[in-house]
């Protein structure tokens, strides 16, 4: 009896589940300067290989930046980030190739995946709106809104953060490229089902520094780690 279950067992241990050929899942994106949403496309093109697409949308944030508080904050004055030039949002289009290293099995519900891949990417650089106070008397003041400058404004003239969503009909796009690599552990029997954890690597190349600190340089080329896991379903 014993005998007969051994080998059965490993004989199903051999038996693969290949994946289906096409799917698409979402999930919540993060990497080392922020976090955002992702979709993942995958395109199987054989039991052990295929292209995929993968798009996020995610913030970026500075480690560098820091909130504090506002000389005006008994009077209404909201916190706010000293030396913020622009709210900045990465937009990236990823194309690439993918290989099984460790198929599922009817044993098994794990499946490990390398995966390469390249495409374009965009930075969207939103100014960051302060409130200032701007004195017409002696013990008066009055408050407009403007972006930061070390030239006029210090931390006594600064009343607090604008409203968010000002700024957006004066974004800018600074263009760029975006290479990855990682691997993605699907975990489940049903093939029909996507249930993928993506860890990896990305650079990113932008044609020019993206700056949104006064205090920083701006950087044209980094290197972040990310993190991701997609659910959704997957087709013949």
């Amino acid at each position: 009896m014993w005998r007969y279950w051994l080998l059965c067992s490993g004989l199903g241990a051999q038996i693969v589940k290949e994946p289906l050929e096409r799917g698409i899942a979402l999930a919540p994106f993060l990497h080392s300067y922020g976090w955002g949403l992702s979709v993942y496309v995958p395109n199987w093109k054989g039991g052990r290989h295929g292209t995929f697409w993968m798009g996020d949308l995610t913030s970026y944030r500075s480690k560098y930046e820091g909130r504090i508080r506002s000389a005006y904050r008994d009077q209404g004055g909201k916190d706010y980030v000293f030396g913020k030039l622009y709210y900045a949002y990465l937009l990236e289009l990823v194309w690439g190739y993918q290989r099984i290293l460790v198929p599922r099995t009817l044993v098994s519900p794990f499946q490990v995946s390398l995966q390469v891949g390249i495409g374009p990417g965009v930075t969207l650089l939103k100014p960051y709106y302060l409130e200032i106070a701007v004195p017409i008397s002696a013990n008066q003041a009055i408050i407009q809104v403007d972006i930061y400058d070390p030239n006029r404004h210090s931390y006594n003239d600064i009343v607090g953060e604008a409203d968010f969503y000002l700024g957006f009909d004066k974004m800018q796009a600074v263009p760029g490229l975006v290479g990855q690599a990682g691997v993605m552990v699907d975990v489940g029997k049903e093939s029909s089902l996507i249930r993928s954890l993506a860890l990896g690597v990305r650079v990113q190349n932008f044609t020019r520094p993206v700056k949104t600190l006064y205090q920083r340089p701006g950087r044209s080329i980094w290197a972040s780690g990310y993190l991701a896991f997609y659910i959704g379903n997957a087709w013949k």
